[in-house]
C-alpha cells in the first residue's frame, strides 16, 4: 500500500499540471471559460485531495471542492482563507463541460489567485 505522503506528492504532481493547462488555456482569449475553469478546478481539488492524503484523511471520489473543504474542516485541518473560497469552481468541474446551463462568468485573475492559493498552501502542508 502506496503511504499518504506519497499520494500527497502524487495528487500535488497531478495539480501542477492541471496548472500548467489552466495557464496555457488561460493565455488564448479565444479558449472558452469553461474549459479554462475545468482546469482551475481540478487544480484546485487536486491541492484539497493532497492535503487530505497528507493528513491521512480518507475522501471519497468526488470533484466538489466544498465537500473536500468540510472534510479537512471536520478533521480540524487549519485552512488559511474561508472555507467557502473555492465554491465558485465547483460548476466548471462537470456541469458547464457536459450540460447546457447559464454561463458563468468569472474573470480569469480571479480563477489564476484560487488556483495559486489552494497549490501555495498544499505545497506548503506537503513539502513541509
Amino acid at each position: 500500500m502506496t503511504p499518504p505522503i506519497e499520494l500527497a506528492h502524487r495528487l500535488l504532481a497531478l495539480a501542477e499540471r492541471d496548472i500548467t493547462s489552466f495557464r496555457a488555456l488561460a493565455s488564448h482569449p479565444e479558449v472558452d471559460i469553461s474549459a479554462t475553469g475545468f482546469f482551475a478546478q481540478q487544480a484546485v481539488e487536486k491541492c484539497l485531495k493532497a492535503v487530505a492524503e497528507y493528513h491521512g484523511i480518507v475522501f471519497r471520489r468526488t470533484h466538489d471542492v466544498d465537500e473536500l473543504v468540510d472534510l479537512l474542516l471536520q478533521h480540524k485541518v487549519a485552512m488559511p482563507f474561508p472555507s467557502d473560497q473555492f465554491s465558485i469552481l465547483n460548476p466548471f468541474a462537470v456541469i458547464l463541460r457536459y450540460e447546457e446551463t447559464p454561463y458563468v462568468s468569472m474573470p480569469l485573475e480571479e480563477m489564476s489567485h484560487l488556483v495559486d492559493l489552494a497549490y501555495q498552501w498544499a505545497h506548503g502542508v506537503v513539502a513541509a
